[in-house]
This record gives C-alpha cells, structure tokens and sequence, in this order.
C-alpha cells in the first residue's frame, strides 16, 4: 500500500544519510500550527532521524499487539499523511481521537492531547 508523500518530503536537506528540515519551509510543514516564535524552537532544537528510520528491522511481540492502544491523528499533518495514520490505528486496533494539528498535537494543542492520555488511563484502570 502506497501512501501520498506529504509536502515536508520537498522541504528537507539530506546530509551524511540525515534528513533535515529547512528552516523556512520544512517546519512549517512539520509544525505549522505552532507561532513563528515556537517554530524557531522547533527548528533549533529538532534532530536528524535515525538514519536506518526506514529500513529498521519489524520487531517481534509488539505491545500494541496485545495492549489497548490509543491513537491521535493529526488530520492537518504534512509530515506523516492523515491517512496513513488512520491507516496504522486501526491496524492496531486503537482507539482514534482526530485533531486538527500539524504533526506536533503535543505542542499545539496540549491539552487535548492530555483528555486523550486520561481517557486512556480511566479505561484501562479496570483492566
């Protein structure tokens, strides 16, 4: 399954095998929510992938296999297509909260990100 590349893909630098986001147009695409003033942290702050992201060997017994799982979707992500998220929580079997974020919902809307990890711990308190 092939999923659409997202517009940081065009805004990025690749050296010494590292991806790097461009200051002026890449973490717009990664953190677009954000202030002008939290980007620049953003962009100061963030580090190269590792570089084996994409090729990293599937592990065996992962916990979302056999735990409950929650999942938020980034519905105004440029980074990871939305569907493509939609696509993964429900091989997982999460449960979904949709937010309109870039791809840093834990910056921009911490709070919401917060309901979701209570909602996570009340339902599984009982487990």
């Amino acid at each position: 399954m092939r999923w659409a590349k997202t517009d940081v893909f065009k805004n990025i630098d690749v050296a010494d095998g590292r991806v790097w986001m461009k200051q002026d147009s890449g973490v717009p695409c990664f953190a677009g929510d954000l202030s002008a003033e939290e980007q620049g942290v953003v962009y100061a702050t963030h580090s190269a992938p590792a570089f084996d992201l994409f090729t990293q060997k599937q592990l065996d017994g992962v916990a979302w296999r056999s735990k409950p799982s929650w999942y938020i979707v980034a519905t105004e992500d440029r980074t990871v297509h939305p569907d493509l998220q939609r696509f993964a929580a429900k091989r997982m079997g999460a449960t979904t909260v949709e937010l309109k974020s870039s791809h840093v919902p834990m910056l921009s809307q911490p709070h919401a990100v917060l309901d979701v990890i209570r909602a996570a711990a009340k339902a599984i308190q009982n487990v």
